[in-house]
């Protein structure tokens, strides 16, 4: 599949393979901004490298996800270079179609689903009370989730906090998501009196399996 831009990152041009993975008709793709199609979390990065390759000219592959015309997420790994067409500039990429994403790219992916979804969560707290639609469990699984990404420890405190619920609250979910298997108590081992929380194994894997079937929908 390949798609041609302009400097702007307007579609030029697109062959047929290129409208069907997004599920729109070749014509409808012209004179649309490739970033409309491309999901908030990659945009920045595509972005960045086709201001470099009109500046420098140098070819690059770009790994990101499309939004395709039904809202589903389409993995490619796009390699773009630089070339002109009599007095125009044109960005040609050749697209190639992965399944999910690459390991390099999973911790960043699942990171943002994560805060994500915990923000989108929390901003319900401006319109509702909090007893109506409280889930401190899995709002605290969410936040170790992706402090842990992030290479950051999480103790018994912050975790309360990041549930949003009160302390005592706090810490029956955390001891029930603990009898679970989902999250594991261990002692600072430079502080004896804090509790560090982790995620266990099983607890991961399904916490990496939703987000990735939720950045599916």
């Amino acid at each position: 599949m390949s798609c041609l831009t302009d400097e702007r990152l307007r579609i030029v041009d697109a062959d047929e393979s290129y409208g069907a993975a997004l599920g729109y008709a070749r014509d409808a793709l012209i004179g649309r901004d490739v970033l409309e199609f491309t999901h908030p979390d990659d945009r920045d990065v595509n972005r960045e490298r086709a201001a470099a390759l009109v500046a420098d000219g140098t070819p690059f592959s770009i790994t990101k996800r499309y939004i395709g015309a039904d809202g589903r997420h389409v993995w490619v790994t796009n390699h773009v270079s630089l070339f002109h067409a009599g007095p125009m500039r044109r960005m040609l990429a050749t697209v190639e179609l992965i399944d999910g994403p690459p390991l390099a790219d999973e911790k960043r992916v699942l990171r943002g689903a994560a805060q994500r979804i915990l923000a989108k969560r929390r901003l319900r707290t401006r319109f509702f009370e909090d007893e109506m639609f409280g889930e401190p469990a899995f709002d605290l699984m969410l936040d170790l989730f992706a402090q842990e990404l992030a290479g950051r420890d999480t103790y018994t405190t912050s975790a309360a906090v990041a549930s949003g619920a009160p302390l005592t609250t706090a810490l029956r979910q955390i001891a029930m998501l603990v009898e679970r298997g989902l999250i594991a108590r261990d002692p600072d081992p430079t502080d004896r009196r804090r509790v560090r929380l982790r995620m266990t194994d099983p607890g991961a894997v399904q916490m990496r399996d939703y987000l990735l079937a939720a950045e599916n929908l």
